[in-house]
């Protein structure tokens, strides 16, 4: 029995034994448990409190009255865990430990396509009830609990398919462990020229995210996107059709930036093998273009200077043109297809050549290699 000091009302009897329990055992924190038992003997009208060690001493934390039955119950929110007993004159049940289980709530957001940035949300409440661990196939990994509660995490959406995320709560002394589970998953659509919609969005932001030249990052695939999925297929040693499949998108779903051949300063680079172009700041891609050149492969290959400048358009089709060995230069040109069908120059499409124009100064380094 509990030591706990309580003047009696001066009832006619003092109780012999009070019974206590607490429903549900273990209640979701901030709802509404209820506390009861009986009093023996029975006498209604008696005095009983609800007592609490929440861990400062025992303390009262409510009173009710017994009915003619002598039962008794209090109903309040759960938000305290700890010892908790029902004390009547004379007599103090046993103790009965509340754990609460913590509220976790869980939501994915984001678009559910490869590469793209998939996030599992949510609160604990209370935030500080335990640490939480995410759960995604055969993978774990702690996810970290602001102090208002929330958490975010990226999930795996590395490949097409189905896939559960599970947050499992590790509970503190005084409360009971629980979890939270959404089921998610990852889209692989066939995507051309014309198609519309979030997966369009979702592929020309990870296409952007990989440096590959869009011209927008919107819902409509456009040639601009057509030549960014040409470009990938490209360096990624695809098939080159500018449409967009599950090995596509599985590709995209695993790549990274790739690397610059030359990793130092400021430069342009044309892959002749791969049919690319990589511009290249402080030794890093920070731009890739889709590219034709010399039909019969006789695009110098070597180091070279840029030279000389042309802005607009020429009497050939060239559309702000960059020289950098006789009248050899990248341009913009009406016609660049997925193979070598220059007459020696580096094609790139139109929409591309006055930025890239722009952006280089005479001077500027030009690598061309076979990779």
């Amino acid at each position: 029995m509990l030591a706990f000091l309580l003047a009696g009302p001066g009832t006619a009897s003092a109780a012999t034994s009070v019974t206590f329990s607490i429903t549900p055992a273990a209640p979701v924190y901030g709802s509404t448990a209820t506390f009861k038992g009986a009093v023996t003997p029975a006498v209604g009208g008696e005095s009983v409190h609800l007592i609490a060690n929440t861990g400062s001493g025992w303390g009262i934390v409510g009173s009710t009255k017994t009915a003619a039955n002598g039962t008794y119950a209090f109903a309040m929110a759960a938000k305290t865990p700890g010892s908790y007993a029902a004390q009547a004159p004379g007599a103090t049940s046993p103790a009965v430990v509340l754990a609460l289980r913590p509220r976790l709530a869980a939501r994915i957001v984001g678009l559910p396509y490869p590469g793209s940035r998939l996030l599992i949300r949510g609160r604990l409440t209370p935030a500080a009830s335990g640490a939480i661990t995410l759960h995604v196939g055969t993978r774990s990994w702690g996810i970290s609990v602001r102090h208002d509660g929330t958490y975010a995490a990226r999930l795996p959406a590395r490949h097409g398919g189905r896939y559960r995320a599970r947050v499992t709560l590790a509970p503190k002394a005084g409360y009971a462990a629980t979890q939270a589970s959404k089921r998610y998953q990852i889209r692989t659509p066939y995507l051309a020229i014309g198609s519309y919609g979030q997966a369009v969005l979702a592929l020309k932001r990870r296409l952007r995210e990989l440096r590959y030249s869009v011209r927008h990052v919107n819902k409509f695939f456009g040639v601009d996107t057509y030549e960014a999925v040409l470009a990938f297929q490209k360096v990624r040693w695809m098939s080159r059709n500018g449409h967009v499949g599950s090995k596509v998108w599985n590709k995209l779903g695993v790549a990274s930036i790739p690397k610059a051949r030359h990793p130092r300063g400021a430069h342009i680079e044309v892959d002749k093998t791969r049919q690319v172009l990589f511009e290249v700041r402080r030794g890093r891609v920070v731009r890739i273009i889709h590219v034709s050149t010399g039909a019969t492969g006789n695009t110098p290959v070597g180091r070279w200077h840029v030279y000389w400048k042309q802005a607009g358009l020429n009497s050939h089709g060239m559309y702000y043109s960059l020289y950098w060995f006789r009248g050899f230069a990248i341009h913009g040109y009406a016609s660049v297809p997925p193979w070598p069908a220059s007459h020696g120059c580096v094609r790139i499409p139109m929409w591309l050549a006055r930025g890239l124009y722009s952006r280089w100064s005479v001077g500027t380094t030009v690598y061309v290699y076979y990779s």
